[in-house]
């Protein structure tokens, strides 16, 4: 049984598969304490039960180190130095991903919306693995601060209960991403906040786009998703941008939330919750009397009017719900401003970093080349070197694609940062060299 037995009109949430709430005022966060908790949970440092104590355990971990430099050196005035330098003064939390724990906010029991956030994160957790968090080239005081460090507190498993992925297929392409990353742990320090930045617009934008595609039941492709580079311009008459951008996206919002809602709504809430592409497939004619009765009285709770008979099936009532979820928010219900207020948070918020309005081909989806980078090294990880279409192919798989006129721009981007390597004359084979 996949359906909770006695359903029942409730609360809307999506709280198992998205972060955003229709509060706007729950919606702030600050990117650093979403990078920091993220890094925390990523080596099993913290646990919902402990975060009040384990300011206590770095303090303590603070007194224990600075015993031991004393009894190691014998020099107390280099002491002050370090203390000043490395923990006064925050750069400890400069020395490895795992010490990013020192930037954490005192008030981190309070950051809900962080936490939020970091629920779909933890969608590109791999399960029963953990993960590297080894520096080289450390000097010797940062050397003896990581080694203490490592052994005070090994890394484990992190905790996988969070929000379900909806997306699989970009999940677990970005879940091999952060596993490379962690293997260049100075590029990873350098480069997290963006690496998650990109993870929650990409999810965002792939997840507008695919979520009135649930009939079709099985994970969703990545779809055509079109960028340019920041110093390219735009126009209308650039087909796939205008038919597969911005606009798709923006037309997919208003669904996320009704969809969202109805697939959690239907299910209990102990244990595994599941997208409503793959709900459909569990499903069965059996349950159409207990989809009937809801949709009933859900249109009652609601004071929407339906005209009904029944259904003939699993898919016919499913969105045949959908409508009516949707039906609740429509303008003039009472219900209206709360959907209002998750398209505007997803746009102001998730999709902003990377939209520009380019006169008169509108709003645009907009790389920048720090974001480009970083993606260009994921693409080719553990690699020297790919064929430039390679290259796009791997970006397609994290859901951006580029018409001709971007790909052009894209090659002279490579070609300025000098990491590409032309093996013929005639330019036919392009190679794109990492910057790691």
């Amino acid at each position: 049984m996949h359906l909770t037995p006695d359903l029942k009109p409730t609360s809307n949430s999506m709280a198992s598969f998205y972060p955003i709430s229709t509060n706007e005022n729950s919606n702030d966060f600050n990117w650093e304490n979403v990078t920091n908790l993220f890094l925390s949970e990523l080596y099993g440092l913290l646990a919902e039960k402990k975060i009040n104590k384990f300011e206590d355990e770095l303090k303590k971990f603070h007194t224990n180190f600075e015993r031991e430099f004393k009894d190691a050196l014998l020099d107390h005035q280099a002491w002050a130095m370090i203390n000043d330098i490395y923990f006064l003064k925050n750069n400890i939390a400069k020395i490895s991903p795992k010490l990013r724990i020192f930037s954490l906010s005192a008030d981190a029991q309070n950051l809900s919306a962080e936490k939020r956030i970091v629920s779909l994160l933890k969608t590109i957790f791999k399960q029963n693995f953990i993960y590297n968090n080894d520096v080289k080239n450390l000097n010797f005081i940062e050397e003896k601060i990581y080694e203490a460090f490592e052994s005070s507190f090994p890394s484990r498993m992190p905790n996988y209960d969070g929000l379900n992925s909806y997306l699989p297929k970009l999940s677990n392409i970005f879940a091999e991403d952060l596993i490379f990353l962690t293997n260049h742990s100075k590029y990873f320090l350098e480069n997290i906040q963006l690496f998650l930045e990109l993870y929650t617009f990409l999810y965002t934008a792939q997840l507008s786009i695919v979520v009135n595609g649930w009939k079709e039941a099985h994970e969703p492709d990545i779809k055509d998703c079109y960028f340019i580079l920041d110093n390219e311009k735009a126009s209308r008459e650039r087909a796939s941008l205008q038919r597969s951008g911005y606009k798709l996206v923006e037309k997919g919002l208003d669904s996320i939330f009704p969809t969202l809602s109805l697939c959690e709504s239907l299910q209990n809430n102990a244990g595994q919750k599941f997208p409503l592409w793959e709900l459909k497939t569990l499903l069965s004619d059996d349950d159409l009397e207990i989809l009937e009765r809801y949709y009933q009285e859900f249109a009652e709770d609601r004071n929407l009017s339906i005209n009904h008979n029944s259904f003939e099936n699993v898919e016919s009532a499913l969105f045949a719900l959908q409508l009516l979820f949707k039906a609740q928010f429509a303008k003039g219900e009472t219900r209206a401003s709360r959907n209002v207020n998750v398209v505007r948070a997803i746009k102001n918020i998730i999709l902003k970093p990377f939209t520009q309005s380019r006169g008169s081909a509108g709003t645009v989806f907009v790389l920048t080349q720090e974001y480009l980078l970083l993606l260009t090294n994921l693409v080719i990880g553990e690699r020297e070197k790919l064929r430039l279409y390679e290259v796009v192919t791997g970006l397609k798989l994290r859901g951006i694609f580029f018409d001709k006129e971007s790909t052009k721009a894209l090659v002279s981007f490579y070609e300025r940062l000098g990491n590409v390597e032309k093996m013929s004359d005639s330019g036919d084979a392009i190679y794109v060299k990492k910057t790691i």
